[in-house]
């Protein structure tokens, strides 16, 4: 892909380099996406051995961290299931959320933290 059809997502939750790099070939009118997700994937590992040693905590609002879940599968998840997790109505959806659960652990199961 020519350099000149490159461009980059940037993101208030991620560092610039660690932005979504996309591309669109104007010839082929294909365009791709990457982003470097080895920082989610160790943070996801760090949280599942803290848990395992430290045991289950609920934060005050009663809640347990599900995943760590990186930009770019978050756009693929909308992509191949419809679930926008950046709709902020998205966290009250009963139905969503266990939609998401099942994605997460049958496609996505090095980001889960808890189940």
């Amino acid at each position: 892909m020519a350099k000149e059809n490159e461009f980059t997502f940037g993101s208030s939750t991620v560092k610039p380099k660690e932005d979504i790099k996309a591309g669109f070939d104007l010839q082929t009118g294909n365009w791709e996406a990457k982003q470097d997700v080895s920082q989610y994937l160790k943070n996801a590992q760090l949280d599942r051995d803290r848990e395992s040693y430290f045991g289950r905590k609920q934060n005050k609002s009663g809640f347990r961290k599900m995943a760590t879940i990186p930009d770019i599968v978050a756009i693929k998840i909308n992509e191949d299931h419809g679930i926008n997790l950046h709709d902020n109505t998205f966290m009250r959806d009963k139905d969503k959320m266990k939609k998401l659960k099942y994605i997460l652990q049958t496609e996505y199961k090095h980001l889960l933290v808890n189940t």
